[in-house]
């Protein structure tokens, strides 16, 4: 049976997974990132947007030429849609319908609506990042980074700080864990990896398991000491 501070720690993991990601941006946040199922909270604002893609369409005999990336589900239960109109097909080296297909991506621009469901028109390659499909920062919180960060720490691998900034050292120790679990490089890595991590909390020695949740603690407290002095 785990230990009370183990269950406390599982405790910990699965509500700090389970919380809303953030608030609405503000106009001066120009490049927050956000998730897809966000976008409705951002309209008319610039931001970029990560989430897996769940299918592409090339319609070469519609008007305009359009290719259709929906993320999360497929059309029409899709959460998010990126247009590419045929004019602006010339600036990418491969199809975007095929390039993109079955990735994870972080896509920029300004969010509009189209019969209710919220777009972004691209034109350049260069608003869209192919993610690593192992585990999307973006995707979490910083308080949800910070632990995550944390465990990393108390089963041995090496991170710059304690803070839920997610940097290179961060990322190869990510890497190093999923490596010496067997992670699969196929289809995606983020709930094989997050799993892994809840079950590494039994192997982490009780001294380590409190150290991870006094860092939560101290963090949330900075952030909210952050927020009164605002």
């Amino acid at each position: 049976m785990p230990r009370p501070t183990t269950r406390l720690i599982l405790l910990v993991v699965a509500i700090f997974l389970s919380l809303p990601t953030r608030a609405p941006a503000q106009e001066s946040d120009v490049t927050e990132s956000i998730l897809t199922t966000e976008v409705g909270h951002f309209i008319g604002q610039t931001v970029t947007v990560c989430g897996p893609v769940a299918g592409t369409a090339y319609f070469s005999r519609l008007r305009g030429e359009p290719t259709f990336i929906n993320f999360d589900r497929q059309y029409p239960e899709q959460s998010f849609t990126v247009v590419i109109w045929g004019r602006s097909l010339g600036e990418f080296e491969v199809p975007p319908d095929k390039l993109y297909a079955d990735k994870q991506l972080c896509v920029t621009g300004r969010i509009e609506t189209y019969k209710g469901k919220p777009q972004i028109i691209v034109t350049s390659p260069d608003q869209i990042e192919v993610q690593d499909e192992g585990l999307v920062p973006e995707r979490f919180t910083y308080e949800e980074r910070v632990l995550l960060k944390a465990m990393l720490v108390a089963l041995g691998h090496q991170v710059d700080d304690g803070t839920g900034e997610w940097d290179s050292a961060t990322a190869q120790a990510m890497a190093d864990f999923q490596v010496e679990h067997g992670i699969s490089d196929e289809g995606s890595r983020s709930p094989q990896t997050l799993r892994a991590l809840a079950k590494a909390v039994e192997q982490v020695p009780s001294d380590e398991q409190q150290k991870i949740l006094r860092l939560l603690l101290l963090n949330l407290a900075q952030r909210e000491e952050a927020a009164a002095r605002k």
